[in-house]
């Protein structure tokens, strides 16, 4: 914890920030409708919000390809602001999530990041299965934007306090750093690294569909939309039903059964053609063959009236050329944006022909992905499309890596030069990863701190084997990045919203401390003690009836307490919160406004207690005074009012493409015809994997989903307002089930099975192993699962994947089971509980530092050493000659070396370097 005048220090600092960035907001332009803005307005308020609301970008560089159960991944963080590609200045703490293959949270860390770097490791536990797992990181700041409601089930909605409660848990996003990586099984013998890969065993058996497979088939028109009237240039895009790219010969047809256009998938299953003339009355479709069956898919409709955007580039100028149709005789502007920062603005006069057209210097434009919008003045936008510029900063080396031999002997001293050719060389930010080569694995998400920044942050989704778009500058590779390009249906930086069209909601202010936020409601009174299934009085509902924990139809919190929160406070309130760790104790209180609370916390590594309560402020002083801490340790008592924390960490992970989990095969040595791709299989050439099924319909018990702490259960179900931060028995089972597994975006619900270590209380049918009921045992025995303060851990199995939502592998009785058992402390062991809010706080994620050993002296005969990362530096320092000399040593066999660096210069240049014995 740090010392007062520290702490006033920074609060002083972040108060000029909080001032700063409200003074921005309120000065957001708003425009009602009948407001005209003008082309001029609107892009001077895009230009001042690129400038003021910048984004940030963050890439993760680990120390190895692969890993194994066991093993330890150690990462290095960077975060970018977007309108510079400078390491930021602002945000502080950067959030790093390990999330399994199935899609649940293994582990968060906070990161303190104050040079807008930071490192730390998440250890592969032996109670991890194999997999392709998640790396997800993020800061508060990123969280302002790409935001969107998960889908889900209305009836969901009604088990939370209030609805905006509701709509804070089903907050997602369109685009948070995401990087995926196998990890196999635990090696049965040291230094011997086979690539097996046991999947969870906790699945059913699905039947494989048969028949005629689902395709999809994409069209992006270039800038937009079909204009009746114009030229139609389409890009497309056509993958099977696992997400594989299929190649195919593309047929589009009028509705008179004509032949408009011919046209191939070129790479990836992207292609482009052109409708000469698109016609008003038309309905076009494409038709293609895929193995042995033919589709046919209708093409968007075409627009009265609107713009097309053409844009083709050479060497040193992009040419954007427009045509118009049905739309007014005025000037349209014409803006081009590149990290949400404008790169140029110039506005346009159609002529009699609705044709205009404008030539942009490449050099005045930033490397990367750009983006030109087309708009009105009334801030229609026309038209908009991605492009991308390369001034080859690519193929520029600002890292060299000197003095690698081919192969090293066991044991044997290795030095390693490095040499940074940029100025001010002391003050880049880089990391260094050396392993063993003969363990390395290649996969689709390879991508560098090069290609992450200036390309695929930019783009939604995943884009695999990015590295490929920059090997060669020739027509071939021009194209097929100009293909990815249109085949994007998503912005990164929303036009609308930066220039005051749409309104933009700044949430989260950037973080340049730990801070506490949250807020505070009315409590309400809970029901009436009873057992297992017995019938009270449900006064929300005016009847009585039996209350199963697992009841197929959940109760509502109006249900069963009879009346309806707006979270609103009649009046304000204190907050006290009690921060302690060890024998280090601080307190600190505040008032609310309009029922929400915002303070700085100390600075915390590691973890801590910490106590929230809310006091009505004319009692503040006085109890305050006499340390009234009556019923403190009583779970069963009743708070004085609802006190909550923001859980604002992203709930819902993001689904694999098919190529996040396939095994590597160079795409573009292979002609991938439809017929080769019938069986929609992932290429396991190189690695084994094994499911272990329990049967068909069978869901397997032997290995936990999830295991999660009692308590930390019940504080994620009343942070996410799910209970009113006090335990009930009946219904926390079904909390439990929605804060760690939703609702799987189904409307109807899914069965779940409650158990008291391993004894279940209810059963549905086969589907579920049958065991002795807990209900045979005494009142007694089943009252001791009623307290909070008896139970340690939930298991939580299911064959659930969230990566999977609305996967037809649901759909009919194959709708996934949840069963929730429950532990008890062992040895009649209990934990304190309490009558108030309490939780274990974590802070700072406190890193060990990477093992070295130290071979100067010889090694002891029988030595082993299978390190497979022989080096990991997360802060490479350089002097002012721009070198760094490594020296460390071999691990116990003759080994090969794989050589990873990357980082960020002053300037903001991505600086990287990639050596293998295949480049040596």
């Amino acid at each position: 914890m740090q010392d007062e005048t520290q702490k006033k220090n920074i609060m002083k600092r972040m108060l000029l920030w909080l001032n700063a960035i409200f003074i921005l907001c309120s000065s957001s332009p708003a425009q009602n409708s009948t407001d005209v803005p003008g082309i001029d307005t609107l892009a001077s308020r895009v230009k001042l919000f690129g400038e003021t609301l910048p984004q940030e970008k963050v890439y993760l560089h680990i120390d190895n390809t692969c890993y194994f159960v066991g093993d330890t991944i150690w990462y290095k963080g960077y975060v970018t602001r977007s309108d510079k590609g400078t390491l930021t200045d602002l945000s502080r703490i950067l959030y790093v999530e390990l999330l399994t293959p199935d899609g649940y949270l293994v582990e968060r860390q906070q990161l303190e990041m104050p040079d807008g770097t930071a490192h730390g490791a998440f250890l592969l536990t032996d109670s991890l299965y194999a997999g392709y797992y998640e790396l997800r990181a993020y800061t508060r700041w990123m969280l302002n934007f790409g935001r969107y409601e998960h889908p889900h089930s209305p009836y969901t909605e009604e088990m939370f306090y209030n609805k905006q409660m509701a709509k804070d848990y089903f907050r997602d996003y369109d685009k948070l750093y995401s990087r995926v990586f196998p990890v196999f099984d635990r090696p049965s013998s040291p230094g011997i690294y086979p690539k097996d890969m046991t999947l969870r065993p906790l699945r059913r058996y699905f039947r494989a569909r048969k028949g005629k497979p689902d395709m999809d088939l994409k069209f992006y028109p270039e800038g937009g939309a079909l204009v009746a009237g114009l030229p139609g240039h389409v890009a497309f895009e056509l993958n099977d039903e696992n997400g594989q790219h299929v190649a195919a010969e593309v047929t589009i047809y009028n509705r008179h059964k004509q032949i408009i256009a011919r046209t191939h998938t070129v790479h990836r299953g992207r292609g482009t053609f052109v409708i000469p003339q698109v016609s008003a009355e038309e309905k076009y479709k494409a038709v293609f063959r895929y193995g042995k069956y033919e589709y046919e898919v209708e093409l968007p409709e075409v627009e009265d009236a609107g713009c097309t955007l053409r844009v083709t580039q050479n060497d040193s100028l992009i040419h954007a050329r427009i045509e118009s149709h049905g739309l007014p005789d005025e000037e349209v502007g014409l803006q081009i944006l590149h990290g949400g920062a404008v790169q140029a603005f110039t506005t346009l006069k159609p002529d009699s022909q609705g044709k205009a057209s404008a030539d942009i210097p490449t050099d005045s434009l930033a490397e990367g992905v750009n983006q030109m919008t087309l708009f009105d003045g009334r801030g229609h936008i026309l038209a908009e499309r991605l492009f991308f510029v390369n001034h080859h900063d690519l193929s520029r080396t600002l890292l060299t890596v000197n003095n690698v031999k081919k192969e090293y002997a066991p044991f044997e001293p290795i030095e390693i030069q490095l040499k940074l050719h940029t100025s001010l060389p002391d003050s880049t930010r880089l990391s260094i990863s050396v392993r063993d080569h003969s363990t390395d694995e290649s996969t689709y998400d390879n991508g560098t701190i090069l290609t992450e920044m200036l390309l695929c942050s930019d783009l939604k989704g995943f884009v695999e084997d990015p590295g490929y778009y920059f090997e060669a500058d020739d027509s071939i590779h021009r194209r097929d990045l100009d293909l990815l390009m249109l085949v994007q249906g998503w912005r990164r930086y929303e036009w609308r919203e930066m220039a005051g069209v749409e309104p933009f909601r700044l949430s989260f202010l950037p973080e340049r401390m730990q801070t506490l936020t949250g807020s505070v409601h009315p409590t309400y009174s809970l029901l009436p003690e009873a057992d297992y299934g017995d019938t009270i009085y449900i006064p929300g509902m005016g009847k009585e009836l039996p209350l199963y924990t697992t009841a197929g139809t959940p109760f509502s919190l109006d249900d069963l307490y009879g009346t309806t929160y707006s979270g609103k406070m009649k009046k304000e309130v204190t907050v006290t919160a009690t921060f302690a760790q060890g024998t280090d104790i601080v307190e600190a209180s505040q008032d609310t406004k309009g029922g929400r609370f915002t303070m700085l916390s100390p600075i915390l590594h590691g973890d801590c207690s910490l106590f929230l309560i809310a006091t009505d402020s004319a009692k503040f002083n006085k109890r305050k005074e006499k340390r009234n801490y009556k019923e403190f340790h009583d779970e069963e008592a009743y708070p004085d009012y609802y006190v909550k924390q923001d859980r604002f960490y992203p709930v819902f992970p993001k689904p694999y493409s098919y190529y996040h989990d396939a095994v590597f095969e160079n795409m573009e040595d292979n002609s991938f015809l439809p017929d080769s791709l019938v069986s929609g299989t992932h290429l396991m050439s190189a690695v084994t994997v094994r499911n272990k099924r329990g049967g068909l319909r069978k869901l397997n018990l032997k290995k936990p989903t999830l295991v999660v702490d009692a308590y930390e259960a019940f504080n994620l179900a009343a942070d996410y307002g799910l209970n009113c931060g006090m335990y009930d028995w009946r219904t926390f089972t079904k909390q439990v089930c929605t804060a760690y597994i939703g609702d799987m975006n189904q409307s109807r619900h899914y069965f779940i099975q409650e158990r008291y270590d391993s004894l279940p209380l209810n059963h549905k049918d086969k589907t579920l192993p049958v065991g002795v009921a807990i209900t045979n045992q005494t009142e007694a025995v089943r009252r001791k699962y009623h307290k909070l303060y008896n139970l340690d851990k939930l298991y939580i199995y299911t064959d659930y994947s969230p990566r999977e939502e609305n996967s037809w592998k649901y759909s009919g009785t194959d709708q996934p089971d949840v069963v929730v058992d429950y532990r008890l402390f062992p040895g009649e062991a209990r934990q304190y509980t309490f009558r108030d809010r309490r939780y274990l706080m974590t802070g700072y994620s406190v890193c060990k530092d990477f093992y070295h050993p130290d071979y100067s002296r010889r090694p002891l005969p029988g030595t082993a050493d299978y390190r497979r990362t022989l080096y990991w530096n997360p802060d490479v320092k350089f002097d002012a000659q721009g070198e760094a000399q490594l020296r460390f040593y071999n691990n116990g066999k003759r080994t090969a070396l794989s050589i990873d660096a990357e980082g960020i210069t002053q300037t903001g240049q991505p600086a990287t370097s990639t050596l293998s014995p295949s480049t040596k």
